[in-house]
């Protein structure tokens, strides 16, 4: 990579370091958060859901725009858009600012994708878009020990996610280029799709987050109504979509790209929806172990996710040289099976054992996973055409927002179940006494490992013979057209 090239992936990258900062240094700060804010154990999972509830339900539609409009314009205005919600910091500025990631995220992913020619360069890209989420891991959880023990408090956060947006928006002035107008999108928007999008997978998000915290679940009579009417918004969002491209119409999404030959959108999809289900759930309930079981700090916490960091970044770096060289099938493979024994140590974890015995071990293996990002990133960006690139970002972003927004439902469902039932068998112990919590904790770790597993067989017999994709030339990968610069 020259110079530019470097500078542009650099400032691609920062998007995903800005979206996983937030994330890590809120499951560091979570507790202190929550004893702030007043939340109940089962509400503790909300700002998480928060994030997945406005990023998720707008990523379609702002992936479709970024095609119609320009990826470099949509990724500044919504980098812009986090830089002046991060500065007015109020309580509901959060959810507020989360929707730049919905614009800036796949306008990111077609930059790269378009912008880079098929070979090392492209592969390299893409995992560096991968190690984002490490990088942005360690120091969001780092800064957030700390905030959340200093004067400052764990709010002091936005403002520097506000100083890191605003530097992303100028460098971005000058670096990313500009698309040819061919490279576009032509046909439009199609409004209707993306009112029934927006719609379907935002009240989907909002009903599964409010599952976990409602008194009765989902026995609650609007859990499973809202639920219903999601599903059918979403079933009314694909048939309207089958109609328009039957018709030449403009569409949100292509209908025909689950049976084009060759891609396996369907496997891959399914596959990324179960693997980050496992991941960002046990993601979520490595910290809150540290801190409600173990009763460390904040601060402590931090220092003891350090490794997950650092062994997704190692395995980013070496995935954007294995990408080329090794069967992408065995990649995913081979980050699901590590994530799946990252959750069978968590379920057994000895909490009288030292850390560097099991759960140094859960922190290592878990974020191995991250090949799968790169992996999967790419077979869904190459099995779309040049003026869908951002599409396809929005696509595989939204597989990955609905596993991390089923499972955190899910599993906090039947983790708090089985919590409250091991409570009534011990009514001496108080609700959040860490013997009462860990019950929970440990068949929590054991539905992720069923999430896992299940992604584990779809790879197996659903993404034979999807070669390597780091070798691979489709669609996106044409040589970009004359006056592709800024």
């Amino acid at each position: 990579m020259n110079l530019r090239d470097t500078l542009i992936t650099a400032t691609v990258c920062g998007v995903t370091v800005l979206s996983v900062f937030l994330t890590g240094a809120t499951s560091v700060a979570i507790t202190t958060i929550g004893r702030d804010l007043s939340f109940k154990q089962s509400d503790l999972q909300w700002p998480l859901n928060v994030f997945s509830l406005s990023y998720g339900c707008l990523l379609l539609l702002c992936g479709r725009l970024s095609d119609i409009i320009g990826a470099r314009k949509m990724f500044l205005l919504g980098t812009a858009w986090l830089t002046i919600w991060s500065v007015y910091r109020k309580s509901r500025s959060s959810s507020m600012s989360h929707l730049s990631f919905a614009a800036n995220t796949p306008a990111g992913i077609s930059i790269i994708s378009v912008h880079f020619p098929p070979g090392r360069a492209k592969n390299t890209a893409f995992a560096v878009l991968g190690a984002g989420q490490p990088i942005g891991f360690i120091v969001g959880m780092i800064l957030g020990g700390l905030l959340s023990q200093s004067p400052g408090s764990w709010r002091s956060i936005f403002w520097l996610q506000a100083g890191l947006g605003c530097a992303l928006v100028i460098v971005g002035w000058f670096v990313l280029p500009n698309e040819e107008t061919a490279r576009r999108y032509s046909k439009g928007l199609d409004w209707i799709g993306a009112l029934l999008s927006t719609a379907g997978f935002g009240l989907l998000t909002y009903d599964l987050a409010e599952s976990t915290s409602t008194p009765h679940g989902w026995a609650t009579p609007f859990v499973p109504s809202l639920l219903g009417i999601a599903i059918m918004i979403i079933l009314f969002f694909v048939l309207w979509e089958i109609r328009c491209e039957a018709r030449g119409q403009p569409v949100l999404v292509p209908m025909s790209m689950w049976t084009q030959p060759g891609a396996k959108m369907g496997p891959v999809i399914a596959c990324v929806v179960f693997a980050w289900w496992a991941f960002n759930t046990l993601a979520y309930y490595a910290p809150l172990y540290y801190q409600e079981v173990l009763l460390l700090s904040p601060l402590q916490t931090s220092l003891r996710l350090l490794p997950m960091g650092i062994s997704g970044l190692l395995t980013n770096i070496a995935t954007g040289y294995l990408v080329g060289i090794v069967a992408s099938q065995l990649l995913i493979l081979g980050g699901i099976a590590s994530c799946m024994a990252s959750c069978i140590v968590f379920a057994l974890v000895d909490v009288h054992t030292s850390y560097w015995a099991m759960a140094f071990i859960v922190m290592i293996t878990l974020p191995i996973l991250d090949v799968a990002y790169t992996v999967a990133n790419m077979q869904v960006c190459f099995a779309f055409s040049a003026d869908s690139q951002a599409l396809a970002g929005g696509i595989f972003s939204v597989a990955t927002r609905l596993g991390t927004s089923l499972g955190l439902a899910i599993t906090s469902s039947i983790a708090t179940s089985v919590s409250e039932k091991y409570n009534r068998a011990h009514p001496n112990l108080a609700a959040t006494d860490p013997s009462v919590l860990m019950a929970g904790f440990r068949i929590a770790g054991w539905t992720c490992f069923g999430a896992a597993a299940i992604s584990l067989l779809i790879t197996l017999f659903g993404v034979r013979g999807i070669g390597i994709v780091g070798l691979r030339v489709g669609s996106s990968a044409d040589d970009k057209p004359p006056g592709y610069d800024v």
